[in-house]
């Protein structure tokens, strides 16, 4: 055998080499994900940049996978049919419950949305270990909301509802409550959006409740275990890497 032959054949050895390497990497075949769900700031939306951190923190997970991504929004009710069906492969952005685990298949979480204590920094207090502790200060909520079971039934509380979020956080500003009481996500969500100073905000430990999201895939589509494992796969790169807390850091959630 001469010797350009010897290099043909060895440039196509390593070719197909590195072509197993990649079809080994990844446990399906690349391609793009359609994924769907409702418009739920501040975690996804179709207005939101790079269409709300939750998106692009999964996003960014599928894409170390070797897939790329597509979001549609829609109503939450079409959106879990569309993947029940397998028409869309991922439900993008859940709560678990044994119930949807019967019909999806439920990563493991994502993200865990806080439900708690904000506090006026002026305050000087950013922990408490009993609600107790807090009696001698006025706490805002959205009126008919449910924040936890122990704060809910805390009727020592100072307690004093408002028809929206919104308003509570202008009140905060304006020092006429001293806390508000909610999901933390989405109180650093409404005060961006009204160019509050976070600076001035205390997320207080512990939080009362959490709630962790996921995605769900289709169990309707055929390679629905192994396009979860490329998931899981790339999402664990991304924090061992610190790309996740980097994301997070950028769009202001961490």
């Amino acid at each position: 055998m001469n010797i350009t032959r010897k290099t043909k054949l060895h440039a196509l050895l390593l070719t197909l080499l590195a072509a197993l390497g990649t079809a080994l990497s990844t446990g399906v075949q690349a391609r793009e994900i359609t994924m769907c769900t409702l418009n739920w700031e501040p975690y996804y939306g179709s207005d939101l940049p790079r269409q709300g951190f939750f998106t692009e923190l999964v996003r960014t997970a599928f894409e170390r996978a070797g897939h790329t991504v597509k979001v549609e929004f829609m109503p939450w009710a079409r959106a879990m049919l569309e993947v029940k069906q397998g028409d869309r492969e991922v439900l993008l952005g859940a709560y678990y419950t044994e119930e949807r685990a019967k019909t999806y298949r439920a990563s493991e979480s994502i993200y865990t949305d806080k439900v708690g204590l904000v506090a006026r920094k002026d305050l000087g207090i950013d922990s408490f270990d009993s609600l107790r502790e807090l009696t001698d200060y006025t706490i805002g909520l959205g009126r008919g909301y449910a924040v936890s079971e122990e704060f809910d039934s805390a009727d020592y509380l100072d307690k004093e509802p408002e028809k929206s979020q919104v308003l509570n956080i202008r009140k905060f500003y304006a020092g006429r409550i001293d806390m508000i009481a909610g999901s933390f996500a989405s109180i650093r969500y409404l005060a961006q959006q009204q160019d509050r100073d976070l600076s001035r905000m205390v997320f207080m430990e512990p939080a009362l409740k959490e709630n962790t999201l996921h995605i769900m895939v289709s169990r309707a589509i055929p390679d629905s275990k192994e396009l979860l494992a490329d998931f899981h796969r790339g999402l664990e790169e991304i924090r061992e890497d610190g790309t996740y807390d980097r994301i997070l850091t950028e769009m202001g959630y961490k």
